[in-house]
């Protein structure tokens, strides 16, 4: 920081004392940079446009104006506030040379450095900062694309898995069954010995013990997962637990009464449903309770799959949007389970970086796709997030998903959309913009020399003595604005003196200032002053 206060004071303190500055200027710029400097982190664009408008006073700040410029387009995008900021600077930068004297030329040097020195490098800092963030939204991307490539992975081992367990309940469990059916048949054959008969009926058991053990090993090969909650948990008691550890949640659904967070987590069951997602064999329907109401026959895979979208959805609200009212609502549409669990905007940022599930919603997705079902999730245009899960009753077709888009979400393209735009625009403006104000400078060049032209043969005609009133038809409408005093002689004592240039062009190009003297309405001198040497 005092390095940067350095830089920005270089150009005062190398020329403190500048005579075409008032003494007190100098102190009121260090102060101006002291500021500046104390503040530009807080609030870039403002100290900004204040340095530039300090520099219309004295330009021997718009080194400063320069840095904080750039500063100030690396920090933060341009905003309206920024724009009515810099009209207002513009304003006061054109009214300062109009206090001082109309100087069309100090005006527009004023521009030309509005434009070098503060337009310019704040469209180059803006740039580095679009860049930055494609760098970042880059690297993002990559990781993204490096979550989804093990997602992948890991759904095709979860596929393979599931084709092993298919195999092994198609093929082994109809043997089972038939072992033992055959040694229940020989339990029961009265010509058998009793020893034979008890053999048999220790064949049975034996066998109907591996079927089961044969049975939790396929419940474990298709879900790898395994039970994320307690066992045997429903959904109403996810989210009672959810409320009681302070998620602002509420369960709706048909003839139960709705669980939140306000009222302790509780719940009554009247005409509500329940239905047990504990261990079954496959193909099975999960169990209900008496007054199971719209859950009644749910298969138990489906019954999980809503299961975990529930418990996914909760664990992602919580996550990106804290302390946001959270409702679920289970619905149950002829063959059709509806889950759909929306949060509403959150109320404030989440207090650190969100940390990246490995699957997440896609992972979730692809659960519910092998129920047969079908789940949407997207931003609400209220800035909440819903998602939906639709999933059939009972095994059967597959449901179709709905084919209305989702909105996608600003990525790697958009920022990069935004980086070769910015780059453009820091190109592309301030060259327009010196080009029109090189064009307006020459215009004016040309224009004041026409009309401050005094050609060198008139200049020859004119004898001392002579009136003013018998040569001012000879002479230009406008004088030169260079009067070039010291390089010639001083002008006679209580003369009041005019300046026309002996040459004019479009393009600029040495010439010499004629200067006539006029005391008492005659010319008492002229003299000729050449350019600096």
């Amino acid at each position: 920081m005092i390095a940067l206060a350095a830089m920005m004071a270089c150009p005062l303190l190398a020329d403190p004392l500048d005579a075409g500055l008032p003494v007190w200027i100098t102190p009121l710029s260090l102060l101006a940079v002291v500021v500046a400097v104390a503040l530009h982190r807080s609030r870039p664009s403002a100290v900004a446009l204040g340095m530039l408008a300090a520099g219309a006073v004295d330009w021997r700040l718009f080194v400063a104006v320069a840095i904080l410029s750039y500063l100030a387009g690396r920090r933060e995008p341009v905003g309206a506030a920024t724009l009515a900021g810099l009209a207002g600077t513009l304003a006061f930068g054109t009214a300062v040379p109009l206090l001082r004297g109309p100087n069309l030329y100090g005006w527009l040097v004023w521009m030309a450095g509005v434009i070098v020195l503060g337009l310019f490098p704040a469209l180059v800092g803006s740039f580095r900062r679009l860049r930055t963030e494609l760098v970042r939204a880059g690297w993002d991307r990559a990781a993204q694309l490096e979550r989804e490539q093990r997602i992948v992975a890991e759904q095709a081992r979860l596929r393979e898995r599931a084709r092993i367990a298919q195999d092994m309940h198609d093929s082994l469990g109809h043997e089972l069954s038939l072992v033992a059916l055959r040694a229940g048949a020989l339990e029961l054959d009265g010509a058998l010995a009793p020893e034979h008969r008890k053999a048999a009926s220790e064949v049975r058991a034996g066998v109907t013990t591996a079927a089961d053990r044969l049975s939790e090993i396929i419940g474990l090969l298709r879900d790898e997962e395994g039970p994320a909650g307690p066992a045997g948990e429903r959904i109403e008691e996810l989210v009672e637990r959810a409320a009681r550890s302070g998620v602002p949640v509420v369960l709706e659904s048909a003839g139960t009464r709705a669980v939140s967070s306000e009222d302790g987590g509780s719940s009554e069951d009247g005409a509500g449903w329940r239905a047990a997602s504990s261990p079954a064999a496959p193909g099975d329907l999960a169990a209900s309770t008496p007054g199971a109401g719209d859950l009644a026959g749910v298969a138990a895979m489906r019954y999980r799959a809503a299961y975990r979208v529930v418990q996914e959805a909760l664990t992602n609200a919580t996550k990106h949007a804290p302390a946001a009212p959270v409702r679920v609502s289970i619905d149950r549409d002829g063959d059709e389970l509806i889950v759909t669990v929306r949060n509403e905007p959150p109320s404030r940022p989440p207090a650190g970086p969100v940390p990246h599930g490995g699957r997440g919603l896609t992972g979730l997705r692809e659960r519910v796709g092998l129920a047969g079902g079908v789940l949407r999730a997207g931003p609400l245009p209220d800035g909440g997030f819903q998602v939906v899960a639709r999933l059939p009753v009972r095994p059967g077709p597959v449901l179709d998903d709905d084919p209305e888009p989702t909105p996608p979400a600003a990525g790697f393209r958009t920022v990069r959309r935004r980086a070769r735009r910015g780059l453009a625009l820091a190109l592309t403006l301030p060259t327009l913009l010196a080009v029109a104000l090189a064009g307006t400078l020459m215009a004016v060049y040309a224009h004041d020399n026409r009309t401050s032209h005094l050609p060198p043969a008139e200049f020859r005609a004119l004898t001392v003595g002579a009136d003013r009133g018998e040569i001012g038809g000879r002479l230009p409408e406008r004088q030169a604005p260079e009067h070039r005093d010291e390089n010639g002689p001083p002008p006679p004592p209580g003369s009041a003196c005019e300046y026309y240039r002996s040459a004019a062009g479009f393009v600029p190009a040495p010439f010499d200032v004629y200067r006539l003297c006029f005391r008492d309405g005659r010319l008492v001198a002229k003299d000729v002053l050449p350019p600096a040497r």
